[in-house]
């Protein structure tokens, strides 16, 4: 690559071998530099080079290069910039934000597209200017560069005053983390202010929501307090969640600014009430959800849509029913979007934490939300976890809370909810306070208890789990679906990742019968009406139909209405999974799905070399990972968890019998009986407390030597007295391959 500043490319190069064709590299340096957003593609042999403008489409053989002035002269038609203002794309990156290692962060390719985009609209004269990178992709670090740049070349070219940044935002929470995380560590805490509710014209950059601002829009709101040119930027993040709607307090904050530069940032600008593009503009640059996937920057997600029998056939009250409060429920057939707006069914909420409580359970640690109704719903949710996993409450009470708006300790358990290195809160319960802006970058399980009416709240949803988080075993996520909302997915203005679509039918018990494809009937509506977009309020009043009854349905018009008993059951799950290879929604069947891509990483004979060996079986399950396939999870799936992970992978691709470790053992005893008859007593003692180990406890323990220590062969002696058996440590973890080779030949 060619760069005329840091993070600033005007020129890429593909190189092939000498005897290659030159052109051979044509069509990757195109995309290379289409990605990049750089004039200029060169593909070359190293005798001969191919020279391609993207601006003008011509190609042509060239004998060099072209020199850096040439490249930059190229770059600045390409994006429309004039001479006089292309030195404010060419300012350095800020060097402040550094990750846990101490190195400076650099801003990846998209991020550094971003931030040229962003720059050359506003030194093209844009006053407003919409930027949409997908949750979780850095939108503030990118925002804190473009300050950064904004501000050192007012610093070079009018250094008598200062640059002045506003960031506007609707919640804490949106304000509180870019603070901490990028623009502290970028400028200092000196220059920041965060508007709470007095004005300190003396900083630089300061952090506000617009309720703080606007204080309900009276004549004497904040905002006033400052002139209406004092800031030159106003960044306002989230921009979807109002800042387009003209008789919005946002508006009247981003009016009264008018004369600043507005960069509106989103993952999701359009929806039905608010339109986003109509205020700011079309997007300078998209970098989408299902890019970030691809690109490995996002964290590619499972879908499991479970189908509980009163969402899939309907809930109709015997006649005469009484709720909860001695009122008679009137008759007919509830659905999915009656449930907890028109009718609590309580014991719908506790099948779903039965089965939820079921699959958690596999790692207790691991970070979910789950999105109920409302608050009550949120609280319900919270009580029948707790009555379903009364050893985890034991051991952590805050192994599972509810976090909404009315909570009194709201702060401190987000706080410690989306802070990586708590251990609790593990599971939270909400409605609408942790549909965005929300970072969780440990989150592995996002549940919809609840209908989402809305694309842009359920990408918003879907985001809060699409960041990775590999220190903590993050590399995906599961979404749970109990109410059908993930048929958003198949919606055509969704831009996610391709999936795959298969449903498997359970039995009461939660066994699976069969599996079936699922064929979509080209429907796209969810599963309910509309609902709102998604607001930093939770919804209100608790008690209240949140919409009107139709008319003559005989449905009671104000409280909601109660009822604890009910027999219900998981009657089928549906799983959509990350399909690598497609660039679009597949349909296909989830054994099948898997079958491929463990086939796919070699025949039988090849999967058992693999297995056999430490390395290369990390490696087999690093790569099953990437494409989505956790092999333990599989082994349980499977219900094979008395058998060897290999066993499994068979079982799944080439349908072999599955045999449990303890036949594994049994027939290694017999294989090589001879063998361990050979060893002296001592000997063959440790080489049967291995296996012993294994079949009890499987092939993970036999990797490592702190095996050794552990029982039946702590029992045997030290590590120190089982090498001087087999005469020194070196043969002793010799064993260790020994005894996996026996049972993986077996």
């Amino acid at each position: 690559m060619l760069e005329a500043a840091p993070g600033l490319m005007t020129a890429v190069v593909e190189a092939k071998r000498e005897y290659r064709a030159a052109s051979d590299g044509l069509q990757q340096a195109l995309r290379y530099a289409q990605q990049l957003d750089v004039p200029l593609a060169y593909a070359t042999n190293g005798v001969e080079i191919i020279e391609h403008n993207l601006r003008t489409g011509r190609e042509r053989r060239v004998s060099e290069f072209a020199a850096p002035a040439v490249a930059w002269d190229e770059y600045q038609l390409l994006h429309r910039l004039q001479t006089a203002d292309s030195g404010l794309v060419r300012q350095p990156l800020n060097r402040g934000r550094r990750n846990a290692a101490g190195e400076v962060i650099t801003p990846r390719y998209y991020q550094a597209v971003a931030i040229n985009r962003v720059l050359a609209a506003i030194a093209r004269g844009d006053r407003r200017v919409l930027l949409l990178m997908a949750t979780g992709t850095g939108k503030t670090f990118t925002a804190m560069q473009i300050v950064a740049k904004l501000r050192a070349y007012e610093a070079a070219v009018r250094p008598q005053r200062n640059y002045r940044v506003l960031y506007l935002a609707d919640r804490d929470q949106l304000l509180s983390q870019p603070m901490r995380k990028d623009f502290t560590p970028a400028f200092g805490g000196e220059l920041l202010n965060r508007v709470r509710g007095g004005v300190d014209t003396s900083r630089e950059i300061y952090f506000a929501t617009y309720q703080a601002l606007a204080a309900g829009g009276d004549r004497d709101s904040l905002f006033e307090a400052f002139r209406p040119d004092f800031f030159d930027l106003v960044i306002v993040d989230e921009c979807h969640r109002g800042s387009a709607e003209e008789n919005s307090a946002w508006r009247a904050v981003l009016d009264y600014f008018a004369d600043a530069v507005q960069l509106g940032l989103t993952a999701t600008p359009r929806s039905d009430r608010v339109n986003s593009y109509d205020y700011f503009g079309n997007p300078v640059y998209r970098y989408t959800l299902r890019q970030g996937i691809e690109d490995g920057f996002l964290a590619p997600y499972r879908v499991r849509r479970v189908m509980l029998s009163p969402d899939a056939e309907g809930w109709e009250p015997a006649p005469g029913l009484l709720d909860r409060l001695g009122r008679e429920v009137p008759e007919g057939v509830y659905s999915t979007r009656d449930f907890e707006r028109v009718v609590a069914l309580l014991a719908r909420t506790q099948l779903a934490a039965r089965h939820l409580s079921g699959i958690l359970r596999r790692d207790p640690t691991a970070r979910c939300i789950v999105f109920c109704v409302d608050t009550e719903h949120a609280d319900e949710m919270r009580r029948a976890l707790v009555d379903e996993n009364p050893d985890l409450i034991a051991t952590d009470p805050e192994w599972v809370v509810r976090i909404v708006g009315i909570e009194g300790e709201k702060e401190r358990l987000l706080g410690d909810f989306t802070d990586p290195d708590k251990i609790s809160p593990v599971v939270a319960t909400t409605s609408r306070l942790l549909s965005t802006g929300v970072d969780v970058e440990d989150l592995k399980f996002v549940v919809l208890f609840r209908p989402v009416g809305s694309m842009v709240e359920f990408k918003q949803i879907i985001g809060r789990g699409t960041r990775l988080f590999p220190d903590k075993g993050k590399t995906s996520f599961e979404i749970i679906d109990y109410v059908g909302a993930t048929v958003l997915f198949e919606d055509p203005a969704f831009d996610g990742y391709p999936t795959d679509i298969t449903r498997e039918v359970v039995d009461a018990d939660g066994a699976v019968v069969r599996a079936e494809p699922v064929v979509p009937d080209g429907e796209r509506s969810v599963t309910g009406e509309p609902l709102d977009d998604p607001s930093v309020e939770e919804p209100v009043p608790e008690f209240e139909v949140l919409d009107p009854p139709e008319a003559g349905s005989g449905r009671p018009p104000g409280r909601k209405l109660y009822v604890d008993d009910g027999d219900f059951r998981v009657v089928g799950e549906a799983r959509l999974v990350p399909d690598v290879a497609s660039g679009r929604l597949l349909l296909t069947e989830y054994g099948a799905w898997v079958r491929e891509r463990i086939a796919a990483e070699g025949d039988e004979d090849t999967l058992r070399e693999r297995w056999s060996r430490v390395p290369s079986r990390h490696a087999l399950a690093s790569s099953l990972e990437a494409q989505g396939i956790d092999v333990d999870s599989l082994v349980e799936s499977a219900g094979l968890t008395d058998s060897d992970p290999l066993d499994a992978l068979l079982q799944v691709a080439w349908n072999r019998p599955a045999r449990t470790r303890s036949e594994r053992v049994r027939q290694v005893r017999q294989q090589h009986a001879a063998e361990l008859a050979a060893q002296t007593a001592e000997a063959r003692a440790v080489l049967e407390g291995l296996l012993a180990r294994y079949e009890e406890f499987g092939v993970t323990d036999l990797e490592t030597t702190e095996v050794f220590r552990l029982e039946p062969l702590g029992d045997l002696g030290s590590p120190v007295d089982l090498a001087r058996i087999f005469g020194g440590g070196d043969v002793l973890r010799a064993q260790l391959e020994r005894v996996q080779s026996w049972l993986y030949a077996a």
